[in-house]
């Protein structure tokens, strides 16, 4: 049982599994982004079912392991020790998804893939979180209720784009000195609020948590009068907040770009496609226009594994990635699926590829220029040239015609590519129609 400074009983979060629970950055990480819970390492299911049946259980995050026996009757058995009012969340890398989905079977109530995000992990926990907007200066010189929504403003736009989290911070300190302009630079990017300030009557560095300078606010005249020492004190604390801000900003989209990042091929990942697929179909229900979805792998990828190492597997892994991504436009979503498999959202974000084209014809189209080129690529760890040939089948369904919804478009585009397979790899096939 954990106490808190006064005496309460604290909930408890407990991590599961060798790659989480030896983690000791992680814990860390989860101790200080919740600190009204204490967290609690386990290596194995059975010592995490120990622990959970002591009681005080509000959330259980465990990994999935394709070496762990009996997955669902391990989740099980750690979901009757946790009790129902206790969060159970499995944690897993993509390839692991399918095992993910089948140990929810176990009583789990979510999963999350590897690496974690942040703010999916706070839902997925239902951990109570203090809104952004409540947050106040402590020890700066007095601010008014305006600045502090104005503050507040700052806050909620640290996840947006960059150069609107600069806007909302210009707009905070004019309004904060009472200038006629201000101005923020931070690395080659700025943001101006009201008159061009030409002349700066006062400065402030931003810098980062090491001290360096990565940026400058500049403020040009007041409104009111001359300033003060007490408006040069709080342009100061105001750029230490932003300063903060910034990096903290900047901090979170390098982890947004790793969360949806595939290593191995650089391409965005299974999350990536989930989200961009559900945006894009939205649009697709408003303005009427087809998604064509491909899902295809690799034939027989596990062969050259064997046969040749996973360097050599990593290879056609990235290969495959490039060359497909290479004979798409920019806003087609080319993704790596999972293990050898690769989805891509074909859509028109701005009419048809050329006058007449028609989805899925167009992909199709594409796929067959993908074909060419990787027969013709030179893959320097598979063997001797002209030893091994890289063959790819693959499924093809399309919005509105095959399916009205982001999981029964994946499914139906993941019958296609079984049938492919079935009819004797080395094709894509539409949903429903003859072999092409």
């Amino acid at each position: 049982m954990v106490r808190d400074t006064i005496g309460n009983v604290k909930e408890r979060l407990i991590v599961v599994g060798r790659r989480l629970g030896g983690d000791d950055a992680l814990i860390a990480h989860l101790r200080g982004r919740y600190p009204a819970w204490a967290v609690t390492a386990c290596d194995t299911y059975l010592s995490a079912i120990v622990e959970a049946a002591q009681g005080d259980v509000r959330a259980v995050l465990a990994q999935v392991e394709p070496t762990t026996p009996r997955m669902v009757e391990a989740v099980a058995g750690l979901r009757e020790a946790a009790g129902p009012r206790a969060r159970l969340i499995l944690c897993c890398a993509p390839e692991s998804e399918p095992l993910a989905r089948e140990a929810l079977e176990g009583g789990a109530d979510d999963y999350v893939l590897d690496p974690i995000e942040d703010r999916e992990l706070d839902e997925a926990v239902a951990y109570p979180r203090v809104d952004e907007n409540t947050l106040r200066l402590t020890d700066a010189p007095a601010a008014s209720m305006n600045e502090l929504k104005s503050l507040g403003s700052v806050l909620s736009a640290m996840h947006d784009a960059p150069q609107e989290l600069l806007a909302r911070s210009a707009c905070l300190i004019r309004l904060a000195l009472s200038s006629r302009g201000a101005m923020i630079v931070v690395d080659g990017a700025s943001a101006t609020e009201g008159e061009t300030v030409t002349r700066p009557v006062l400065t402030a560095a931003l810098t980062d948590s090491g001290g360096k300078v990565v940026g400058q606010i500049s403020v040009g005249e007041s409104s009111r009068g001359p300033y003060t020492a007490g408006d040069a004190e709080k342009l100061s604390h105001y750029a230490a907040v932003i300063s903060h801000v910034l990096e903290a900003a900047s901090l979170h989209r390098r982890c947004q770009t790793l969360a949806v990042t595939d290593e191995c091929s650089g391409l965005p990942n299974r999350r990536f496609l989930l989200e961009q697929l559900n945006e894009i179909l939205r649009r697709a229900v408003l303005e009427h226009f087809p998604v064509t979805l491909l899902l295809f792998d690799v034939d027989d990828f596990k062969q050259y594994n064997d046969r040749f190492g996973h360097d050599a597997g990593d290879e056609i892994i990235r290969a495959v990635g490039e060359l497909f991504r290479s004979r798409c436009r920019e806003h087609d979503v080319v993704t790596r699926f999972g293990g050898d498999e690769f989805a891509v959202v074909f859509w028109d974000a701005e009419g048809p590829r050329t006058a007449g084209s028609k989805l899925p014809e167009s992909a199709l189209s594409v796929v067959d220029r993908f074909k060419h080129d990787l027969r013709s690529h030179r893959f320097a760890r598979v063997g001797q040239p002209g030893e091994a040939t890289i063959t790819i089948s693959g499924g093809l369904a399309t919005y509105p015609w095959d399916a009205s919804s982001r999981e029964a478009l994946i499914r139906r585009a993941d019958e296609a590519l079984l049938a492919a397979k079935r009819a004797g790899k080395n094709r894509v096939l539409l949903i429903g129609e003859a072999e092409r």
